[in-house]
């Protein structure tokens, strides 16, 4: 398979995948509106969750391998940011997590800026890609790779911790 009839079926993929994650967003939406929230807060299906570390991979994971595949010395630089993102997502979850909606399969989140930034973050750093493919090993390269790891991991441990409170709250709530 060609590097272009690659890259459309991947177009197609992030297509399917943004149209999905549009549905639950919506059906998060109108989940809010009939519930009682608080200021500041959202309601947003747990499966909307537990696919967002997804959404990280597919828009930077081609970037980190890429800058991985250069060195041992990006690779150690990826495990150190990969290791300073795990107690930020940590902190993170803990932070945004309110309570479990067991009927609607959702959770209460509060509202969050960061996450926002994260995600044009995230969507820079793919756009910029060609151009930081053909920097060498510089420090930008080094920074670029422990930043990216970092926010890779931030999300899948942010996930994990949410999905993992979720579970344990609606076992409690099952009769």
């Amino acid at each position: 398979m060609t590097s272009s009839s690659s890259n459309g079926v991947g177009a197609y993929v992030l297509l399917a995948f943004l149209v999905v994650m549009s549905v639950l967003r919506r059906r998060g939406v109108r989940q809010s509106k009939t519930g009682s929230l608080n200021k500041g807060e959202r309601q947003r299906p747990i499966l909307m969750t537990w696919l967002d570390p997804l959404l990280s991979v597919v828009f930077v994971g081609s970037v980190l391998w890429g800058l991985m595949s250069r060195d041992v010395g990006h690779v150690a630089i990826a495990l150190v940011g990969a290791a300073a993102g795990i107690p930020l997502g940590v902190a993170r979850a803990r932070t945004m997590y309110v309570r479990a909606v067991p009927d609607a399969k959702s959770v209460i989140f509060r509202r969050s800026t960061l996450e926002y930034g994260l995600l044009a973050v995230l969507l820079a750093l793919r756009i910029v890609e060609s151009s930081i493919a053909k920097l060498h090993n510089s420090p930008a390269t080094y920074a670029l790779t422990a930043l990216i790891a970092l926010a890779v991991a931030e999300s899948l441990t942010r996930t994990l911790a949410i999905g993992l409170r979720y579970h344990r709250e609606v076992q409690m709530l099952s009769p």
